[in-house]
């Protein structure tokens, strides 16, 4: 099983960036490359609680 994630505009509602991985990796572990990606300032961050698990 795969996980996607995004990272939206949400001014623009354009795609930012997406990552797909594999599900055993913890979102907590994906969090910190994938913002990296966006080359952008990111001003807020809204996820849900599986992000608070490492």
């Amino acid at each position: 099983m795969l996980q996607l994630h995004l990272a939206v505009d949400l001014n623009a509602h354009d795609i930012i960036t997406a990552e797909l991985n594999a599900f055993n990796m913890t979102n907590g572990e994906v969090l910190p490359n994938f913002c990296k990606q966006t080359h952008r300032k990111i001003h807020e961050i809204s996820n849900d609680s599986a992000y608070d698990t490492k």
